[in-house]
């Protein structure tokens, strides 16, 4: 018994922990078990582990707040845009409804109607705008929901809007650029439209177009785009001759021509040259006959003279 007791006594062991101060002071020590010490490690372990733990969140629950008023401001940024797309997109709409008056066309609510669009009104984006206003921390999803749908059917209708006007617009030009319009050439108009006495035979005549002089050779142009339907000799009178056929009704005629060098079937611009100015036919001096009829019927070409009203 007294063997077991000794064995016991020698396996018990202990740790001195001893504090020596710089100068000559008293040396401190302090003895602890082993278990004692290993419990203050664990727990001092334990400690860090939890102060890190508790740090880290921190951190992370700083990092989270500085994300989300980021977040906030961007939303605050893009609220401010979409507003300003709002406002550019509703001035599009009335620019829209302004070119709509000036050509006559269908109404917005026409074309909307036409295209099916629909959906929220500039009325709904006032929550956004009243957001914005507020200085709201945070803006509801249906705000900006509201908002970005205003935005893309007013664009949509824009889109369709414009392109049935350009669409108006390049048809009135075919239109116009088909109307007679300006001089074919330049010169004194030595015989009008209407009746005359016919220098050849002495006698009253009609005459179906004026009389244009200049100098032989001069350019002659056409007067609006179309079609030449002939470019020949004439033996009716008209000697060199070029018709031109401009559709909507609108037919030309240049005539006595010196030299034609468009030919039959040809398309041609307005202001093109054709021909230049001769005195074939019946003519007594260089001149250009020129003629415009309109659905058969010939009419003063005077009144087309001085008129530019083909878009460039």
């Amino acid at each position: 018994m007294k063997m077991t007791g000794k064995l016991k006594q020698k396996r018990k062991t202990h740790l001195t922990l001893m504090v020596v101060p710089d100068d000559t002071g008293k040396i401190i020590s302090v003895k602890l078990g082993a278990g004692l010490f290993l419990s203050i490690m664990a727990l001092w372990l334990c400690s860090v582990v939890v102060s890190a733990y508790v740090i880290s969140r921190h951190v992370d629950y700083r990092a989270t707040k500085a994300y989300d008023r980021f977040l906030n401001q961007k939303h605050q940024e893009f609220a401010k845009e979409m507003l300003e797309m709002r406002d550019s997109v509703k001035r599009t709409v009335e620019i829209d409804s302004q070119l709509r008056d000036l050509l006559q066309l269908k109404s917005k609510n026409a074309v909307i109607k036409y295209t099916g669009f629909g959906g929220p009104s500039y009325l709904d984006t006032k929550l956004l705008e009243k957001s914005v206003k507020d200085g709201d921390e945070v803006i509801s999803r249906k705000a900006f929901e509201l908002a970005v749908r205003y935005v893309d059917e007013q664009s949509k209708y824009s889109e369709k809007s414009f392109q049935q006007i350009i669409q108006y617009i390049t048809e009135q030009r075919s239109r116009l650029t088909a109307v007679p319009s300006g001089w074919p050439v330049k010169g004194w108009i030595t015989a009008a439209f209407g009746s005359r006495i016919d220098p050849f035979t002495g006698s009253l005549s009609f005459h179906a177009g004026v009389d244009i002089a200049n100098d032989i050779a001069t350019p002659i142009k056409t007067t609006a785009d179309g079609v030449v339907t002939f470019a020949e000799l004439d033996h009716g009178g008209y000697g060199n001759l070029v018709t031109i056929n401009h559709g909507n009704g609108y037919m030309t005629k240049y005539a006595h021509l010196l030299k034609i060098i468009v030919s039959p079937g040809q398309h041609v611009k307005k202001g093109q040259v054709i021909a230049y100015l001769g005195t074939t036919g019946r003519s007594t001096a260089p001149h250009l006959h020129y003629e415009i009829k309109l659905n058969g019927a010939a009419v003063s070409p005077v009144k087309y003279l001085n008129k530019e009203v083909a878009l460039k």
